[in-house]
């Protein structure tokens, strides 16, 4: 089943955008995603948890945290 998941990432510069892009460009079960560096908001839409996704950008060493509207 395809979820789209909301992330909020502490991205300061286009250098940490581009981390997160090429760890969700290689992520098995990612088929799309967004990463908006000025309002901090990476979705994420494939068969991924929101776990898996955020232990994957941890390791590029950015804060993330589910999105809260």
């Amino acid at each position: 089943m395809t979820d789209t998941i909301h992330l909020k990432v502490a991205m300061m510069c286009t250098g940490c955008s581009g981390a997160v892009e090429r760890v969700l460009g290689k992520m098995e079960g990612v088929t799309s995603f967004d990463v908006n560096l000025e309002t901090q908001k990476v979705t994420v839409v494939g068969t991924v948890t929101l776990d898996e996704v955020m232990a994957k950008i941890a390791k590029t060493g950015k804060a993330v945290e589910p999105w809260s509207d």
